[in-house]
C-alpha cells in the first residue's frame, strides 16, 4: 500500500493545480487586442457616436475553454472537466496504491472523453465553414463569461447547450460519488448516463450544423428619395439575436437612419437621415443586428433634393 487516502486526495489535487499553474505561467499574459469591429470602406460613423468598447483578450491559458469568438465554449468545458476528473482519480489511485490497477480501461471512459472532444472539434469546423461561406456572421464577444456555457451568441438561454452541460454535470457527480466510495479503481459508470451525455453531445453538434440563417439585404425601396423620407429594407434574418422589441441599427451612407416602428426579420422601415446631402452618389445601406451581425448593400440608395 502507498499513502493514506487523505494524503492521496490532497497530493493529487496539488499536482493538478501545479500543472495548471505551470501552464498559466508558460503561456504568458494576454496580448493587446488588434481586433476591431468590421466596417465597410464607404461607411463613416456619424459625429458624436461613441466608440465601441475594446475587446478584452483573455490570457492564452484560457483558450483551453474559450473559443475563437472570445466566448466560453460549451464543448471545450465538457472536455476539460472530464480530462481533469480522470487525471485526478488516476493520481489518487497511484499515490494510494503506488500502482495503477491492472486490467483494461472501461470503454465508457473513451466515450466520455471522445464525445466532448469530437463535439469541440466538429463545432469549430462547422462554425468556421459557415462563417467562411457567409452562412453565419460570427462576431467576437467583448469579454468571456461563464454564462456563455448555456447561452447562444445573443446571450439568450439555449436549451441544447444547457442540456449538454447539465447531463455532463450529473455524470461527473455520479463519477465522484462512486470513486470516493471506492477510491482504488475507476468506477463503472451507468450505461444510461453515458448514453445521455453522448446523445446530448451529438445533439449539440447537430444543432451547430443546422443553425445559422444568413443575415442579408436583398433590396431597398425606393432606391431614391429625399432626407427624412421613408425607406424600406428587405432581406433575411435582419433582427437576429434581438430581445423583446429591440431593433437593428441601420445606416445610410454611414449615417444612422431611425427605425420606423418595430423591425421584422424580413423588413425594416427607416427614415433617411435628415443630415444627408442630395447628390448623385449611390450610398451603401447597412444593417447591424442586435447580436452584432452585419449585412450591407452597396450602391443601394441615392439622396435626391
Amino acid at each position: 500500500m502507498g499513502m493514506s487516502l487523505a494524503a492521496s486526495y490532497w497530493l493529487a489535487l496539488g499536482c493538478l493545480l501545479a500543472f495548471l499553474a505551470l501552464l498559466y505561467g508558460l503561456l504568458g499574459p494576454a496580448k493587446p487586442s488588434t481586433s476591431a469591429p468590421a466596417k465597410s470602406p464607404t461607411s463613416t460613423p456619424p459625429t458624436g457616436t461613441p466608440a465601441p468598447p475594446p475587446v478584452t483578450e483573455p490570457r492564452p491559458f484560457w483558450h483551453l475553454i474559450v473559443g475563437t469568438d472570445n466566448r466560453v465554449s460549451t464543448s471545450k468545458v465538457q472536455f476539460a472537466l472530464w480530462t481533469l476528473a480522470l487525471a485526478y482519480a488516476l493520481l489518487v489511485i497511484a499515490f494510494h496504491r503506488f500502482e495503477l490497477p491492472p486490467g483494461n480501461l472501461d470503454p465508457r471512459y473513451l466515450l466520455l472523453l471522445g464525445f466532448p472532444a469530437g463535439a469541440a472539434v466538429s463545432a469549430k469546423a462547422i462554425t468556421s465553414q459557415k462563417a467562411s461561406q457567409g452562412t453565419i456572421a460570427k462576431t467576437r464577444a467583448q469579454s468571456s463569461s461563464v454564462a456563455d456555457i448555456v447561452t447562444n451568441d445573443a446571450g439568450e438561454l439555449d436549451l441544447g447547450d444547457t442540456q449538454y452541460f447539465l447531463f455532463n454535470l450529473v455524470a461527473l457527480t455520479a463519477f465522484f460519488i462512486a470513486f470516493f466510495h471506492n477510491p482504488v479503481t475507476l468506477p463503472a459508470l451507468s450505461d444510461t448516463l453515458v448514453a445521455l451525455t453522448s446523445g446530448s453531445a451529438a445533439a449539440y453538434v447537430a444543432k451547430k450544423a443546422a443553425s445559422g440563417t444568413p443575415v442579408a439585404i436583398s433590396a431597398v425601396s425606393p432606391q431614391k428619395g429625399a432626407p427624412n423620407s421613408r425607406l424600406s429594407i428587405y432581406g433575411t434574418n435582419l433582427c437576429a439575436g434581438r430581445q423583446s422589441s429591440e431593433n437593428p441599427q441601420v445606416t445610410v451612407g454611414g449615417l444612422i437612419a431611425p427605425v420606423d416602428g418595430t423591425a421584422q426579420d424580413s423588413r425594416v422601415d427607416v427614415f433617411v437621415p435628415a443630415t444627408t446631402v442630395a447628390s448623385t452618389d449611390e450610398l451603401q445601406v447597412e444593417v447591424v443586428t442586435p447580436s452584432g451581425q452585419a449585412a450591407c448593400l452597396p450602391k443601394a440608395f441615392v439622396v435626391s433634393s
